[in-house]
Protein backbone atom coordinates (compact mmCIF):
# COMPACT_ATOMS: atom_id res chain seq x y z
CA UNK A 1 0.00 0.00 0.00
CA UNK A 2 1.26 3.52 -0.69
CA UNK A 3 2.03 6.16 1.85
CA UNK A 4 -0.19 9.25 1.88
CA UNK A 5 2.58 11.19 0.12
CA UNK A 6 2.97 8.53 -2.56
CA UNK A 7 -0.80 8.49 -3.03
CA UNK A 8 -0.88 12.27 -3.46
CA UNK A 9 2.07 12.21 -5.86
CA UNK A 10 0.61 9.39 -7.95
CA UNK A 11 -2.76 11.16 -8.15
CA UNK A 12 -1.03 14.37 -9.25
CA UNK A 13 1.00 12.48 -11.85
CA UNK A 14 -2.10 10.76 -13.30
CA UNK A 15 -3.97 14.05 -13.48
CA UNK A 16 -0.97 15.69 -15.14
CA UNK A 17 -0.85 13.00 -17.78
CA UNK A 18 -4.60 13.25 -18.35
CA UNK A 19 -4.30 17.02 -18.68
CA UNK A 20 -1.51 16.57 -21.25
CA UNK A 21 -3.86 14.35 -23.26
CA UNK A 22 -6.19 17.30 -23.71
CA UNK A 23 -3.74 18.83 -26.20
CA UNK A 24 -5.47 17.33 -29.25
CA UNK A 25 -8.84 18.85 -28.30
CA UNK A 26 -7.51 22.40 -28.05
CA UNK A 27 -8.15 24.40 -31.19
CA UNK A 28 -5.96 27.35 -32.06
CA UNK A 29 -8.15 30.11 -33.49
CA UNK A 30 -7.72 30.55 -37.23
CA UNK A 31 -6.34 27.05 -37.81
CA UNK A 32 -7.92 23.87 -39.06
CA UNK A 33 -8.34 21.36 -36.28
CA UNK A 34 -6.76 17.95 -37.03
CA UNK A 35 -9.59 16.09 -35.25
CA UNK A 36 -13.24 15.97 -36.16
CA UNK A 37 -15.72 17.26 -33.57
CA UNK A 38 -16.75 13.75 -32.55
CA UNK A 39 -13.10 12.72 -32.14
CA UNK A 40 -12.44 15.71 -29.87
CA UNK A 41 -15.51 14.77 -27.85
CA UNK A 42 -14.24 11.20 -27.41
CA UNK A 43 -10.83 12.44 -26.23
CA UNK A 44 -12.38 15.03 -23.90
CA UNK A 45 -14.75 12.42 -22.41
CA UNK A 46 -11.92 9.92 -21.91
CA UNK A 47 -9.81 12.53 -20.13
CA UNK A 48 -12.74 13.52 -17.93
CA UNK A 49 -13.26 9.84 -17.06
CA UNK A 50 -9.60 9.49 -16.04
CA UNK A 51 -9.86 12.65 -13.91
CA UNK A 52 -13.06 11.42 -12.24
CA UNK A 53 -11.76 7.89 -11.59
CA UNK A 54 -8.45 9.16 -10.24
CA UNK A 55 -10.18 11.65 -7.95
CA UNK A 56 -12.66 9.08 -6.65
CA UNK A 57 -9.97 6.47 -5.93
CA UNK A 58 -7.68 9.07 -4.38
CA UNK A 59 -10.40 10.23 -2.00
CA UNK A 60 -11.40 6.68 -1.08
CA UNK A 61 -7.80 5.66 -0.42
CA UNK A 62 -7.06 8.86 1.51
CA UNK A 63 -9.91 7.99 3.82
CA UNK A 64 -8.85 4.36 4.35
CA UNK A 65 -5.05 4.59 4.38
CA UNK A 66 -3.51 4.72 7.78
CA UNK A 67 -5.62 1.97 9.27
CA UNK A 68 -3.58 -0.86 10.71
CA UNK A 69 -4.92 -3.50 8.34
CA UNK A 70 -6.19 -2.44 4.92
CA UNK A 71 -9.60 -3.98 4.29
CA UNK A 72 -10.73 -5.47 0.95
CA UNK A 73 -12.23 -2.14 -0.13
CA UNK A 74 -8.92 -0.35 0.38
CA UNK A 75 -7.04 -3.06 -1.49
CA UNK A 76 -9.56 -2.93 -4.35
CA UNK A 77 -9.28 0.86 -4.60
CA UNK A 78 -5.50 0.62 -4.61
CA UNK A 79 -5.56 -2.06 -7.33
CA UNK A 80 -7.89 0.13 -9.42
CA UNK A 81 -5.62 3.18 -9.06
CA UNK A 82 -2.59 1.07 -9.99
CA UNK A 83 -4.44 -0.21 -13.06
CA UNK A 84 -5.36 3.35 -14.03
CA UNK A 85 -1.70 4.39 -13.77
CA UNK A 86 -0.24 1.31 -15.49
CA UNK A 87 0.04 2.90 -18.96
CA UNK A 88 2.51 5.40 -17.50
CA UNK A 89 4.59 3.00 -15.41
CA UNK A 90 7.60 3.42 -17.71
CA UNK A 91 7.06 7.12 -18.38
CA UNK A 92 10.30 9.08 -17.98
CA UNK A 93 8.57 11.72 -15.84
CA UNK A 94 7.18 9.24 -13.33
CA UNK A 95 8.88 10.07 -10.03
CA UNK A 96 11.34 7.40 -8.96
CA UNK A 97 9.62 6.87 -5.59
CA UNK A 98 6.46 5.80 -7.45
CA UNK A 99 8.04 3.31 -9.85
CA UNK A 100 8.09 0.46 -7.34
CA UNK A 101 4.36 0.98 -6.74
CA UNK A 102 3.61 0.40 -10.43
CA UNK A 103 6.35 -2.13 -11.15
CA UNK A 104 6.23 -4.46 -8.18
CA UNK A 105 9.06 -6.98 -7.98
CA UNK A 106 8.20 -10.44 -9.25
CA UNK A 107 8.53 -13.24 -6.71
Amino acid sequence: MPTLQQLRDLHDFIEGQAYAALGPVIRIPGTTHPLRDEQRTVVRNAVQAVFAASQHLYQALWHYLGHDQPDPTTRACWAALQALATPWRDHPDLPEHLRALLNPPTP
